[in-house]
């Protein structure tokens, strides 16, 4: 049966907002969003996006060593949540560095202008040919060091109460996406094809690229986010998250 479906582009942070606040029944959202908000959503299938190591659009771009970020202001975008809450485990729980975050327009422009900044999407990917390569580092690479698990960037999570009301059409998404899944996998050149006329980076960038992600919310990432829920349940994630006024 054919069902019709309006499909909303927009970044992370706005699909979590749309999502909880009933504007959207369904929806890829950061996964910090989803623990933090379990109680109103459940998980599409077995669909999500994550990275086992470097993920190349998540970066931490920094003109000085992360370990000497104690004190620091770090520039960042709102639009991922999970990315944000990454950076924060790994600089407060890891290194056990004491940092401010300040909210800003433009992360790129504040790496390269020589501030700390986190870098996401085609940002970061533009950040990897502008910056010193040194300044560089990938929080996906950095969390897999650390835990050896992969991390859950986003996840596909569906309203409870649209779910109660249709099952049988989210299940039929479901199945829709797992598709989509197998036929990009299936014809990768294609996808290039379409992220190159959508942004023209150069092919190779996205080959690689395309290969650090995985998007099955298989054994090892369901532990991988089930760790990155415990430092968020206890508290750690954010125990010092300030932001700059």
């Amino acid at each position: 049966m054919t069902r019709d479906v309006d499909v909303v582009e927009d970044v992370p942070s706005r699909l979590n907002a749309l999502l909880t606040g009933g504007d959207l029944d369904v929806a890829a959202i950061s996964a910090a969003h989803y623990l933090a908000h379990r109680d109103e959503l459940a998980l599409v299938g077995d669909l999500c996006i994550a990275a086992d190591g470097p993920v190349r659009s998540v970066l931490l771009v920094s003109p000085v060593p992360p370990s000497l970020l104690g004190g620091a202001t770090i520039a960042l975008t709102h639009h991922s949540a999970s990315a944000r809450d990454l950076l924060a485990t790994l600089l407060e729980n890891v290194m056990r560095l004491d940092v401010r975050y300040e909210t800003v327009d433009d992360a790129l422009a504040a790496a390269r202008s020589g501030r700390p900044a986190l870098v996401i999407g085609d940002d970061a990917l533009v950040a990897r040919g502008m910056c010193a390569p040194a300044s560089i580092h990938d929080l996906g690479e950095a969390w897999r060091a650390w835990t050896g698990l992969p991390f859950v960037f986003a996840v596909w999570a569906v309203r409870r109460d649209v779910l109660a009301a249709r099952p049988d059409d989210v299940a039929a998404l479901a199945v829709s996406l797992a598709q989509a899944r197998a036929w990009g996998a299936a014809h990768r050149d294609e996808v290039i094809d379409a992220a190159v006329a959508r942004r023209p980076f150069h092919r190779g960038l996205y080959a690689d690229y395309f290969t650090r992600l995985t998007y099955v919310l298989d054994e090892r990432a369901q532990q991988g986010l089930a760790r990155f829920d415990e430092l968020r349940a206890a508290g750690e994630a954010k125990e010092h998250f300030r932001v700059a006024g």
